[in-house]
């Protein structure tokens, strides 16, 4: 096994222990035992608990930001744009996100934290760029719209999940949601 595809399986099974059992019972002796490997090759890839931890975070939270470019790239409506945004918050919240356990550790979380920042700065500008010019609303309504919008898919992912909604059927309730608070806010 080459030492990519090597890291990446330790990454793997790292995530995995994680959504399992959580970030609190996660350790080197019991990643050691899922990946298959021994503590010693741990270390070899990843000096630490955090080092392996930052890692992960960094490597999944690049592979998110490029699936959601890819996804934006051949959005050209607004519906369009709201279907990558909702699917997105109703599958991170599946994935129970390892992302949002990580950056939820300042220790960990230091290591993107510029890329966070900026990557969330630039969807925030698309997006309401996007729904001020779809509207033809000011950009002050048009975030203030957006802020609601992600709050109520974020709401629908959870209740989705806890009672077994349907992905498709969740999702385009937010969907419909969202594009009703748009349309009442349209300007005329």
């Amino acid at each position: 096994m080459s030492p990519e595809a090597r890291r990446d399986q330790i990454l793997d099974a790292a995530k995995q222990l994680i959504v399992r059992h959580g970030l609190e019972a996660f350790s080197i002796k019991k990643l050691a035992i899922e990946a298959e490997v021994s503590e010693p090759l741990l270390f070899h890839y990843f000096s630490s608990r955090t080092a392996l931890l930052q890692q992960l975070l960094a490597r999944d939270f690049s592979r998110l930001v490029a699936s959601l470019n890819t996804s934006l790239d051949g959005a050209d409506t607004i519906d369009e744009v709201l279907r990558v945004y909702v699917a997105m918050n109703y599958d991170q919240y599946l994935e129970e996100s390892v992302i949002n356990l990580l950056l939820g550790e300042p220790d960990i979380a230091v290591v993107i934290e510029d890329e966070v920042s900026q990557n969330r700065e630039m969807r925030e500008k698309m997006l309401v760029s996007t729904i001020a010019t779809s509207l033809d609303v000011s950009k002050k309504k048009a975030a203030m719209l957006a802020l609601m919008a992600s709050s109520a898919s974020l709401s629908a992912a959870r209740f989705a999940h806890k009672y077994k909604v349907e992905r498709e059927e969740a999702i385009q309730a937010a969907i419909d949601f969202a594009r009703a608070g748009f349309e009442a806010h349209r300007t005329k």
